[in-house]
């Protein structure tokens, strides 16, 4: 077991090069070239279900670089992290990817937890997902977010083609299927239907998931261990009264096109979660030898989502790329889209931004929230990072030369406190957990 930290620098000598050297087949690629949008052993969270903000597709799970050459031998090889946290493994290798932020010498509570809320599951020892078996096994306990968030924009509607042969003609006849079954004439007549309907291959296809998940060990608590999942399993059930498990193989096979609807978005990536659990098929890389399996989380995007998990009650937007929810314009018109993280009004209110950095960068991420503040007129533009601290650290606060009515808004950098040095997993969440009331309390007092 090899053990990294997220966006960290290492430098292994040439004594220690068999136990990367495999590494480099898989280095310097796009994460989008590894993780198969079709199944197999590697799987990134959210990308490998659904299209990234930050467009994470395009960067490499690690920078691998030779250096240090003597004549045509390498002396040195350069290994460089990213926001990529989680486990995987490659021919005898294990990597464990740990936060930045978690306790040094520990587990890594701080990715367990962001884990818990975002998903909404509970984690206590998150195990090493190395083997394909054991990726696969997790993949259960991301269903009942992906089927809430679809459940949340409506049951899915398609139009479905319904074979009729009665007296009540409603639709076209099928000359050939009625001579088959009415001659000679028996009153009945063949023909068929297409009706808008809510049982469809994609709400059968999650029906299919409900039934194969409640044979698993555990997973019958799984759909059933919120109000808002029982609700959403109860709705597709509903919905699909005449579903046979004996119709799953070409169930599948009708949802191999994927749902791209203008309005049910998030039933694209429930779809492909779906295909996920029922095929449970592995992808090799190279030759029977050569096998990459694991379970990759994007931090950045966990530490955003987590975040929301706390803001979002408190009232405030968070806008979504790939829907186009929540976007504003810097042109008049539809030009110049952009995306804060989150703001609670269009006008003198708050915007915030989620960095999950160690320090904010007094350029880039400060020219984005002074556009954000500029677009909005907002009146707090406040930058969140995770720090790691055992006691509170002071918050900047800065007054903006000539913004806003009354020109007295103000630019917030807000150290998040990642607890540190705790020897278990509930005392963790005790202390984190005071954070985010410290946060809470804050925001409410800048309205």
């Amino acid at each position: 077991m090899m053990k990294l930290t997220d966006n960290t620098p290492y430098t292994f000598q040439k004594d220690k090069f068999t136990s990367i050297l495999p590494l480099e087949s898989i280095a310097n690629r796009p994460i989008k070239e590894l993780a198969d949008e079709r199944g197999n052993g590697l799987l990134i969270y959210p990308h490998s279900f659904k299209e990234c903000k930050d467009k994470i597709a395009s960067r490499p799970i690690l920078k691998f670089k030779r250096s240090k050459w003597w004549g045509n031998e390498c002396r040195e090889i350069k290994v460089e992290t990213g926001n990529i946290v989680g486990f995987f493994g490659l021919e005898d290798i294990h990597i464990s990817i740990r936060s930045r932020f978690a306790t040094e010498g520990n587990e890594d509570y701080f990715l367990h937890y962001m884990l818990q809320r975002v998903l909404n599951i509970n984690i206590f020892n998150l195990p090493t997902f190395t083997s394909s078996e054991a990726v696969f096994d997790f993949l259960p306990y991301l269903f009942p977010k992906f089927l809430n968030d679809a459940v949340r924009q409506g049951v899915y509607k398609e139009y479905r083609t319904y074979n009729h042969n009665d007296a009540n003609v409603r639709g076209p006849i099928d000359i050939s299927r009625h001579i088959r079954a009415n001659i000679p004439f028996n009153g009945r007549v063949a023909y068929h239907t297409r009706e808008f309907s809510a049982d469809n291959r994609i709400t059968r296809l999650v029906r299919a998931t409900i039934e194969h998940i409640r044979t698993i060990k555990g997973g019958r608590f799984l759909l059933e261990k919120d109000p808002e999942t029982r609700a959403s399993v109860s709705m597709i059930i509903n919905v699909t009264p005449d579903f046979r498990k004996s119709e799953i193989p070409r169930i599948i096979k009708d949802n191999l096109r994927t749902v791209n609807h203008p309005y049910f978005t998030a039933y694209t990536p429930l779809q492909e979660l779906c295909l996920r659990i029922l095929r449970h098929e592995q992808i090799k890389y190279g030759n029977e030898h050569d096998e990459i399996y694991g379970i990759l989380f994007d931090a950045a995007d966990l530490w955003e989502e987590y975040l929301s998990t706390i803001i979002c009650p408190m009232g405030f937007r968070h806008p979504n790329n790939r829907t186009g929810h929540g976007k504003i314009y810097l042109s008049k018109g539809t030009a110049h889209p952009r995306y804060p993280d989150f703001y609670d009004t269009e006008m003198d209110g708050r915007v915030i931004d989620a960095k999950y950095k160690l320090e904010i960068d007094t350029r880039d991420d400060i020219n984005q929230m002074l556009m954000y503040m500029y677009r909005l007129q907002s009146k707090h533009g406040i930058l969140i990072h995770p720090v790691c601290h055992s006691e509170f650290p002071a918050i900047n606060t800065y007054d903006l030369h000539g913004h806003g009515k009354n020109q007295n808004a103000k630019l917030h950098i807000y150290p998040f406190v990642i607890p540190q040095n705790l020897s278990n997993y509930e005392d963790f969440r005790t202390q984190i957990g005071k954070s985010e009331t410290t946060l809470i309390n804050y925001l409410k007092s800048i309205q």
